[in-house]
């Protein structure tokens, strides 16, 4: 008792002089541990009373006694090393101009580079959609020999230096190569079709009218299938199971969208949608002409795409044509009206 006395005594002498900051000093943990010493010191003395007449307690009391060192130490109050350090490092914030917020903002998102043991700094690693389209890329190789199947994709991850496993990151199977396939070559023609537009912005190429430059555009399109001609009808029958036709038919709009806008096209009306349903329906058809076709270089169906194209040209001047002759009947039938009024008398005034 008297001990815990001076301690407290001593506590508020320091407190009173000022001597230590009183964030070091809580003063509400102190007491508390220093009642947990009495009464650890307590406990030991009523283990250790009987240990004199019974020598097997020694372990007993000697266990009681390290567990009661244990807690006497872990009941001191807690050092201010690890506020003073995030002070520290909050001021070091506010010296170098940076919000301590938006620090602990960029210390959480995710670091897509790594360090090897030396502490180099390494590049950054491959996301899973990055491995996915280079797997998918390197399957295209083997096409030919396995068809659009898993086959052709675990063959590829293999020359990848990849497991077996990784196949698994292709929940739709063969219909991913298919789509990666037609997504790839999409983005080819129109990365073609840009720069020709380029061309002709810059004064470097002469403009082509709008059936050439469509025809041109199909055929082109059409040629990045001859390395596969074989096996495109299993892959034609693939993008048509019911999961891969949403899919598909957005690869197939953007490809005709992207045709038609670089044609020169920049209606708003209704001519818009007949447009590309017209182009729709001539790619389509051309495409099961080109699975048919016996000839050299596939003549046969470039001559037959080169008279659809014909058509959809000559149907928009007809639809024109028709519209200014529907113009002309209407106005017609308008004066026609007005005579017979006139005739009768009902444009009389009165």
């Amino acid at each position: 008792m008297v001990s815990a006395s001076r301690s407290r005594a001593k506590v508020t002498q320091l407190c009173q002089e000022g001597k230590q900051p009183a964030a070091q000093l809580n003063m509400a943990a102190l007491l508390k541990g220093l009642r947990a010493g009495r009464a650890l010191r307590g406990l030991a003395r009523v283990v250790a009373a009987p240990t004199a007449l019974n020598p097997q307690s020694g372990t007993l009391s000697r266990s009681f006694h390290r567990a009661a060192l244990r807690l006497q130490d872990e009941s001191k109050p807690p050092s201010s090393s690890s506020s003073s350090t995030y002070h520290e490092h909050y001021q070091g914030h506010r010296a170098a101009g940076e919000d301590p917020a938006e620090a602990a903002e960029e210390a959480s998102r995710p670091n897509t580079s790594y360090q090897d043991q030396g502490g180099d700094q390494g590049e950054e690693y491959e996301t899973e959609e990055q491995l996915q389209a280079r797997v998918l890329t390197a399957a295209l190789e083997f096409v030919p020999l396995h068809g659009w199947s898993m086959e052709a994709i675990a063959a590829a991850a293999e020359t990848l230096g990849l497991s077996s496993a990784s196949t698994g990151m292709f929940y739709n199977g063969a219909g991913d190569l298919v789509l990666h396939f037609v997504a790839q070559c999409n983005s080819q023609l129109t990365e073609t079709l840009a720069e020709q537009h380029n061309q002709v912005q810059l004064g470097q190429a002469e403009p082509k009218k709008t059936a050439d430059f469509l025809r041109d555009a199909v055929e082109t399109r059409l040629r990045m299938h001859i390395p596969y001609i074989e096996s495109w009808p299993q892959a034609m029958s693939i993008l048509l199971l019911p999961h891969n036709i949403p899919e598909s038919l957005k690869h197939l709009s953007t490809l005709v969208d992207d045709m038609w806008y670089y044609a020169g096209d920049r209606s708003t009306d209704m001519n818009w949608y007949t447009k590309r349903a017209a182009l729709t329906g001539i790619y389509n058809t051309t495409e099961l002409v080109m699975l048919q076709d016996s000839s050299p270089d596939f003549l046969d169906t470039w001559n037959f795409l080169d008279n659809r194209i014909q058509d959809v040209v000559n149907m928009g001047a007809a639809t024109k044509q028709a519209q200014a002759t529907g113009e002309t009947v209407v106005q017609g039938l308008m004066g026609a009206a007005v005579t017979l009024k006139n005739l009768t008398g009902l444009n009389q005034r009165r």
